[in-house]
């Protein structure tokens, strides 16, 4: 059962926003509906929320909840701001669950709410390390303190080549930066620049007027496909090859040619293309790949399985994926830091960092997050980590909690 669902805010100028005390008391009833056979639900939620969730679903959420981790011992308030607030629900199974509540001010009911993954509390920077070894198939992680002094504060095969799925939109990004691209700078939208989901630009009419910034800010912040492809359309893919050493990439060939996401989805969507693909000299595959632009671009066609994970992908290493941030800290100025910062992926520790840039990629057989990271001493950090298993796909619960207690424990290093 997935735990993530809509936030839903409601917000009315004419009223006063709700105290911290009715966060907090919705807070605690929402607590206590984690139990077998939940009750009340109906009392305690808002009437808008049940416009879009069930109260069945909702009822089932919460007793899932309560099975994979058990009774909530204690809410704790994390932070809150107006009628809304973040909280940590721990479990008697030593799990914490970051949840975000707001609530309607007239009333004090819910009005919305988010869970993110469990997480162990109290776990070290060795003890995810030690998880992700223990995962099958290959993982990776990074934790570096940059600046000066670097240091790397935990690795596992951090030097290691992965497939990486969405984020080598790092790379797009970085080439915008290096190429010093105005981010005023305006692209129309062609019919040859569509890809698959995720992302909302496939939709949008031919002509559509997009600016680098509205481009980058997509495909970071929502990894939109489509935008990603027309960047690397216009920036150029041989010029994003010719940044990736400068980027910090420690292999680019690896990353030649330069894929765009709709050749990736027509490549895996049919062994025979893929096959031959694969057997071209290197010179010869960016011919093949301009040949595909002509082939339908058909999502029932895209093999939902492990197929072509160490072969047909995007490639860089934990250390790669860290330099890469590193650059963009150094180079990409108040805007690109901006982009990184607007999707945070898991919840970021608030009492222990001013600033969290993210990127991170996920399909089957590939799970990859990376984290650029300011603490309040304006020390930079990274921390990175991919898990790869070309036999079967992954539990993507399991990595991000220990993508979550990674976090938190870099937080308390500090």
């Amino acid at each position: 059962m997935k735990i993530l669902f809509c936030f839903l805010c409601s917000l009315n100028l004419f009223l006063a926003p709700a105290a911290a005390g009715d966060l907090e008391k919705a807070a605690d009833a929402a607590a206590r509906q984690v139990a077998e056979e939940p009750r009340g639900l109906e009392e305690l939620f808002d009437k808008s929320f049940f416009r879009h969730i069930s109260l069945e679903n909702l009822s089932s959420l919460f007793s899932g909840l309560y099975k994979e981790h058990g009774a909530v011992e204690a809410a704790v308030l994390v932070s809150s701001k107006a009628s809304s607030g973040h909280f940590y629900f721990d479990t008697a199974k030593g799990l914490r669950i970051p949840v975000a509540l707001s609530v309607e001010p007239a009333n004090g009911k819910i009005n919305g709410l988010f869970f993110r993954p469990a997480y162990k509390k109290d776990v070290t920077l060795r003890g995810v390390r030690e998880g992700l070894a223990a995962l099958p198939g290959r993982a990776g992680l990074l934790a570096r303190r940059l600046g000066e002094k670097p240091e790397n504060l935990e690795a596992l095969g951090s030097d290691e080549s992965f497939a990486i799925g969405s984020a080598f939109k790092l790379y797009v990004l970085g080439t915008l930066v290096r190429s010093k691209t105005p981010w005023d700078k305006v692209f129309n939208l062609r019919e040859g620049d569509r890809s698959l989901p995720s992302g909302r630009l496939q939709d949008w009419p031919d002509d559509s007027p997009l600016t680098a910034h509205t481009l980058a800010t997509l495909m970071i912040s929502e990894s939109d496909n489509t935008a990603s492809d027309l960047l690397i359309d216009r920036l150029g893919r041989r010029k994003i090859e010719d940044s990736l050493a400068s980027l910090g990439h420690s292999d680019p060939a690896r990353l030649k040619p330069f894929l765009k996401t709709s050749e990736m989805f027509k490549l895996k969507s049919g062994t025979a293309a893929a096959l031959k693909y694969l057997n071209l000299p290197a010179a010869e595959k960016y011919g093949f790949l301009d040949s595909l632009a002509k082939e339908p671009l058909e999502i029932e066609k895209f093999t939902r399985s492990p197929f072509g994970v160490d072969k047909v992908e995007w490639f860089a290493s934990p250390a790669d994926l860290c330099r890469a941030m590193e650059y963009l800290e150094r180079e990409g100025g108040v805007k690109a830091l901006e982009v990184m910062a607007l999707n945070p992926g898991l919840s970021i520790p608030e009492n222990a960092f001013l600033y969290a840039g993210y990127k991170g990629g996920s399909e089957p057989g590939v799970l990859s997050t990376t984290w650029l990271l300011k603490n309040k001493k304006s020390e930079w950090y990274c921390l990175s980590a991919s898990w790869n298993d070309e036999a079967d796909n992954l539990d993507q619960k399991k990595f991000l909690a220990l993508m979550q207690s990674a976090l938190n424990a870099l937080a308390a290093a500090e």
